[in-house]
């Protein structure tokens, strides 16, 4: 399955003009891919996901089952935060992955310090071409 995600959005950002490949386009871009492929899986998107009265910062999606229970978790970023990752300890999915999309692969390798086992890293980069 995680072959299938990144092929997803890394097929979505290629199509993307260079020109418009800015931080902020890019990651918005990803959401939106991961929106598309979780609608093709047969679940409902949830974008901005925060746990119910918690503070810590949201998720950028999570998916649903017919249930309404998540069965996957994801955070979009450049390089893996720590903010997120406290969010991912208190969220109950099936699979959470943290995806990063950073040109600069030093940071994103530095940034993994804060991954946990239960959540599955995916690098698309950021020059699609």
């Amino acid at each position: 399955m995680e072959k299938s995600i990144k092929r997803h959005i890394q097929a979505i950002l290629k199509d993307l003009p260079s020109g418009f490949r800015s931080e902020r386009t890019i990651e918005e871009t990803i959401k939106c891919a991961l929106f598309d492929w979780i609608k093709s899986q047969g679940l409902l998107p949830v974008p901005s996901y925060r746990p119910p009265r918690r503070q810590e910062e949201p998720l950028a999606l999570v998916a649903l089952d017919q249930e309404r229970n998540i069965l996957y978790a994801f955070a979009v970023a450049p390089v893996i935060t720590l903010g997120a990752m406290k969010t991912f300890k208190i969220v109950e999915a099936k699979e959470k992955y943290f995806i990063t999309y950073s040109q600069m692969a030093k940071k994103v390798e530095e940034s993994r310090f804060f991954l946990t086992p239960d959540v599955i890293h995916l690098h698309v980069g950021r020059d699609i071409s």
